[in-house]
C-alpha cells in the first residue's frame, strides 16, 4: 500500500486497529507496532506523522484508552495548523477536522492513559527519531 495520501494512511490506521485488537493485542500494543512497521512513512513529513498520532488517537480512544507515549506527544500534533507546501490541500483540510475530532474526544475524558513500559517508551522514541532517507 503506497502510505502517501491522508486517506491511504487513515485507512491503515483503522485497519491495522481492527486487526491487531482482534488478534488480542493492547491498545498500547497496536499504537507501538504501527509506529514501528510504518516508521518510514511515519517520519517522512510533519504531515504524515501529525496525520499517524491523531489516528491512532482517535482510534484509541475508541477503545477508552491511549497510551502514554501518544498521548503525551498529542498536544503538539494538536496545535499543528501548518503543514509542507507539497501536501494536497484536501488531505489537510480532512487531517485539520481529525484534529477538531481528536480533541473533542480528549476533552470527554472518557478514557484511561495506559502506562507503559520504559523500554516500549524508549523504542518508539527511537522510531520516531529515525531518518528517512
Amino acid at each position: 500500500m503506497n502510505l502517501t495520501s491522508y486517506e491511504s494512511i487513515k485507512n491503515s490506521v483503522v485497519l491495522d486497529f481492527e486487526e491487531y485488537i482482534e488478534e488480542g493485542l493492547s491498545v498500547a500494543q497496536v499504537s507501538a507496532k504501527t509506529l514501528e512497521e510504518d516508521w518510514t512513512f511515519v517520519n517522512s513529513s510533519l504531515f504524515t506523522k501529525t496525520l499517524y498520532f491523531v489516528s491512532i488517537a482517535i482510534e484509541s480512544l475508541k477503545h477508552n484508552e491511549i497510551a502514554d507515549f501518544i498521548y503525551f506527544k498529542l498536544d503538539y500534533f494538536l496545535k499543528n495548523t501548518k503543514f509542507e507546501e507539497n501536501v494536497d490541500n484536501n488531505d489537510v483540510e480532512q487531517l485539520l477536522q481529525d484534529i477538531q475530532i481528536c480533541k473533542k474526544l480528549i476533552d470527554k475524558k472518557e478514557y484511561k492513559v495506559r502506562e507503559t513500559s520504559d523500554s516500549t517508551k524508549a523504542r518508539v522514541k527511537y522510531i520516531l527519531d529515525l531518518k528517512v532517507e
